[in-house]
């Protein structure tokens, strides 16, 4: 077994130098698409999740080559990352109010995972590609896809009302439910000083939360909508 790095071990180290640097590099460019659409799994977390991955395919590599003239199985490092890496995209994964959210961002940290795999087994090119057809399906088939099928980006929303004895917050909830789809929905309700805060979630594609957002300050009471753009 490995149990301490030998004294002409420079190649080896500079080996695994490369493909870390790689790994940083293919897991921050899939990171910072994911920063801007301000996903969970972010710039730092694909970092680290290619960069594991790549680390535990480098050792799975190493080890193998000592647990060879012993039979045993090189790959059994490697094959717990595909098994593990499903507890953390499992984490990123939510269920709230018929919708699922989070599925994308799973599947992300899967697919990062199998970058980083590449860097560490020695396929860098693959792992190149690989990176830039994510990207390429994140952008531009993304935008494809919200042109064609109308799928929804749903984001954050605040409204900042006057309570009134409940007559603000009917007024709102009327709104709510005259709406068509479910662009625009309430997710909490809380009280910051005299007023009352109603955060929501809306799709800052479809055309109906536009008119939604002009009715809300048609409604007395209501004192300021801020929504993340």
């Amino acid at each position: 077994m490995l149990s301490s790095i030998p004294a002409d071990a420079g190649p080896i180290l500079w080996d695994f130098f490369v493909k870390a640097l790689l790994a940083i590099v293919c897991g921050g460019l899939i990171g910072i698409e994911r920063e801007i659409k301000q996903k969970p799994a972010g710039f730092r977390t694909n970092i680290l999740i290619c960069m594991g991955s790549a680390l535990f395919m480098w050792l799975s590599i190493h080890v193998g080559l000592d647990l060879s003239a012993a039979r045993g199985d090189p790959g059994r490092i490697a094959a717990q990352v595909v098994t593990g890496i499903g507890f953390i995209g499992a984490g990123t994964i939510l269920h709230s109010r018929g919708r699922i959210t989070g599925l994308t961002s799973a599947a992300m940290i899967w697919v990062v995972s199998a970058v980083g795999m590449a860097i560490g087994s020695g396929f860098r090119t693959v792992a190149v590609l690989s990176t830039a057809l994510i990207l390429a399906v994140q952008v531009i088939l993304g935008l494809v896809e919200r042109r064609l099928f109308g799928r929804c980006l749903m984001r954050e929303g605040e409204i900042a009302f006057d309570d009134d004895r409940g007559r603000t917050r009917k007024e709102i909830d009327k709104l709510l439910r005259a709406q068509e789809s479910q662009s625009v929905e309430a997710s909490g309700l809380r009280r910051a000083g005299d007023h009352m805060i109603l955060s929501l979630q809306y799709c800052s594609v479809h055309p109906l939360h536009k008119k939604f957002i002009g009715d809300l300050w048609k409604i007395e009471g209501v004192r300021e909508v801020r929504l993340n753009t």
